[in-house]
């Protein structure tokens, strides 16, 4: 049993204390599984989250879970090496089954109440790629074959039309739609039952795509998935094999389904990450998300509005769309000013502030500095300074 385990007090909680009739049995959790009505996606990680405590429950010889078991998993999962988003997770669906339990009436809510690990919200886990990177990047993809045509054109749909893997995943060819001569691709982003966002394909990531198909070998047709695998197991018409159990109990291989060829999500993230760290970007904080990224980034720098960058990117809430333009703002600005504070030191760097007006400056708010900053390079362009 674990040392968090050792430490609990056996008495529970008196406001938190179980109906005598309240009997805890793993059905329950199946039957939460049921119950939550969410997409496919979501119930499987539910699943997993799930799981993981089951076999916490199981391995401390759980039978009876408390309040003061729960806060026992809390620290197991601290101690882990899991992230504190993963931790927050964890812990968040364990609060949601109980929550359910009680409001069924079937055990208490032994989990009410209790805190995990806190995760900072405004924190965007992937930085964007700099401006200047982004071109010399598509320079570097040979394009002679049809897997570089391919990465080509999702690095371009990425780093210029901010689309997700998901949305890469999920498009056919016949999603191309002409509207008044221009060329829009609709998606089905993140959270929506259908394809009802057009994102506009400007002549080089039209011509991209176009390049791409020409050079596919498989025969495809409007409904076919837009961008496909080019390994052999994952070929359109590809036959795809589970393993089960005959009556004899021997594994046999069945027939499972034939592959349409669709490019699954992890693919299109492990080429575009392969490409970042070949153009120099290894780190753990660009992947390919930072296409994204870049592509909000760039969007509010080329003088787009907040509200029209959440448009643009298709954010239900707009402090989604500043967590990118905070955080890359907040690079730009630490560069600037760790420099400046080094170039200064070294009298590489002169003052231009006035030493009457530098304690004066020190007592404005932000917005009043951004106003005379504004002034001052007005009158120099006047010639007024």
């Amino acid at each position: 049993m674990s040392e968090a385990l050792a430490t609990i007090p056996q008495r529970i909680d008196y406001l938190h204390a179980m109906p005598v009739k309240a009997v805890f049995s793993l059905s329950l959790f199946d039957s939460f599984i049921d119950y939550t009505d969410r997409k496919e996606t979501t119930i499987k990680g539910y699943c997993n989250c799930i799981k993981q405590f089951r076999k916490w429950l199981d391995a401390n010889n759980i039978r009876q879970p408390e309040r003061n078991h729960i806060k026992a998993y809390r620290d197991y999962l601290a101690g882990s090496n899991l992230s504190t988003g993963t931790q927050a997770q964890y812990l968040r669906a364990v609060k949601h089954f109980f929550k359910w339990t009680e409001a069924e009436g079937l055990y208490p809510n032994v989990s009410d109440n209790i805190h995990g690990a806190k995760v900072k919200n405004d924190c965007h886990k992937k930085d964007a790629l700099p401006r200047n990177s982004v071109e010399p990047i598509a320079k570097k993809i040979d394009r002679s074959n049809e897997a570089g045509c391919r990465l080509y054109a999702i690095y371009l749909l990425c780093v210029k039309c901010g689309l997700r893997t998901i949305e890469i995943n999920r498009a056919d060819v016949g999603d191309i739609k002409v509207i008044d001569g221009d060329h829009y691709l609709y998606v089905q982003p993140k959270g929506h039952d259908d394809k009802d966002s057009p994102k506009y394909l400007f002549l080089e990531a039209k011509e991209a795509i176009d390049d791409y198909l020409a050079a596919r070998t498989d025969k495809y047709t409007s409904k076919s998935p837009l961008f496909v695998s080019t390994s052999n197991k994952g070929k359109p018409g590809a036959k795809l094999y589970k393993k089960e159990l005959d009556d004899a109990g021997n594994e046999i291989k069945v027939l499972d389904r034939i592959s349409d060829g669709r490019i699954a999500t992890t693919t299109i993230s492990t080429m575009l990450k392969e490409l970042l760290i070949k153009c120099g970007f290894d780190s753990d904080r660009i992947t390919a998300h930072s296409l994204r990224a870049t592509a909000a980034t760039t969007a509010f720098e080329a003088g787009l509005t907040l509200f029209e960058v959440q448009q643009l990117m298709g954010h239900c809430d707009p402090a989604t769309t500043e967590i990118y333009i905070k955080d890359q703002n907040q690079l730009s600005i630490e560069k600037k000013g760790r420099t400046a504070i080094d170039k200064y030191l070294k009298g590489e760097l002169h003052n231009d502030i006035l030493p009457e007006l530098e304690a004066e400056l020190f007592t404005m708010t932000t917005e009043q500095q951004k106003a005379l900053l504004a002034q001052i390079r007005a009158e120099k362009a006047r010639g007024t300074l």
